[in-house]
């Protein structure tokens, strides 16, 4: 790298807390995240400057000019996955401005504990924001930010004027945003951390957030904030078979042939879920306090109320066709879905617009 995210001497003294077996399993974990082929192809795309269509398409709603639709940028241009590679193949994680109160955290943990593996993913992720974070403050790609700062600028002077097509459309701030993540003011980089954000996300699943307890210091369960424009909007952990072949993936040696575990997308299976607004405003569940931004007023009810976001509403009403049967004659929900549901419908959040308050 011609250069880094912050010196190398100041990375190394950070990570000299960290003793052999630690140190060693961070560094693998990351290695093997960045030798995955998603991650090559994500930060392929801001080395390249613009997403392509599909990731577009995945995570946003179609705006015909778009520069990436009117350009048709439906490939990673030229080279720029072979930069990826390149750069792959010259990290060192003492390149990475890592804080120094996360790394020790993770140095007073047990390896092999569940502490131990939440704090090493917290790492992890905090490493795929600040590599995405990097790459995008180069501006060296085929297509430079201001191909997208021109006509974000132009849609906000037409809305400005009135014109009805952008009444409701707020262009997001950079090229690479997650729907949530998207308040470069208040970010340490600014836009460049929109872009970490959306990194991590297409990277991971999501941009990974924890339950930080009554301190706010802690890390004691994880969590992910998808942005598929057909995933759900709530937080979701992952399933405990999620959880488990993602740390098998980050602590064993990395061979061409491993499967990848991520991304993780929010299905059924993972639940409970939580509101965002709720989980930052109320339950301590964030990775850094200003990573987004609350609205003035806490969401209504019904605001946000389908089978995606609550997989538990599903379950409702498979527990409400119990006793009917269909025009053949046979039931609606069998025992077996019944008795399912009925143990699903349990795992809820304060968050799930089924729960219910106990009576006072």
């Amino acid at each position: 790298m011609a250069s880094s995210p912050s010196p190398a001497s100041q990375g190394r003294a950070i990570l000299d807390v960290l003793g052999n077996e630690h140190r060693n399993m961070l560094e693998r974990a990351v290695r093997n995240v960045l030798s995955t082929e998603i991650a090559e192809l994500v930060y392929a795309q801001i080395l390249d400057g613009l997403p392509t269509e599909k990731s577009l398409r995945d995570s946003s709603d179609y705006v015909k000019d778009h520069p990436v639709h009117s350009l048709q940028h439906a490939e990673i241009c030229p080279r720029y996955e072979d930069k990826a590679r390149e750069f792959r193949n010259r990290f060192d994680l003492t390149q990475l401005p890592l804080d120094f109160k996360t790394i020790q955290a993770f140095a007073d943990t047990v390896p092999g504990s569940e502490p131990f593996s939440l704090r090493l993913i917290e790492i992890v992720a905090v490493a795929c924001h600040q590599i995405g974070t990097f790459l995008f403050s180069l501006d060296d790609g085929a297509h430079k930010h201001k191909v997208y700062e021109d006509w974000r600028q132009s849609v906000l002077q037409e809305k400005e004027r009135g014109v009805e097509s952008r009444r409701y459309y707020d262009p997001p701030p950079i090229a690479f945003c997650h729907r949530a993540y998207r308040y470069p003011e208040q970010y340490p980089k600014g836009p460049a951390d929109v872009a970490g954000y959306w990194a991590e996300s297409k990277i991971l699943g999501g941009v990974v957030v924890f339950d930080r307890g009554e301190t706010e210091q802690e890390c004691n369960a994880m969590w992910i904030h998808g942005d598929l424009i057909r995933g759900p909007r709530t937080l979701y952990p992952p399933t405990q078979e999620q959880f488990d072949a993602l740390i098998k993936f980050l602590t064993t040696p990395f061979e061409e042939n491993s499967k990848c575990p991520f991304p993780i997308h929010g299905a059924s299976v993972n639940r409970p879920r939580w509101h965002p607004y709720h989980a930052l405003a109320y339950y301590h569940i964030f990775r850094d306090k200003y990573e987004r931004r609350l609205p003035p007023n806490p969401p209504q009810p019904g605001c946000v109320e389908d089978g995606m976001d609550w997989p538990e509403l599903d379950d409702r009403r498979h527990l409400l066709l119990g006793g009917f049967t269909n025009p053949q004659g046979e039931p609606c929900v069998n025992d077996d879905e019944y008795a399912a549901a009925t143990e699903r419908i349990k795992n809820i959040t304060p968050s799930s617009p089924l729960w219910r308050q106990p009576e006072i």
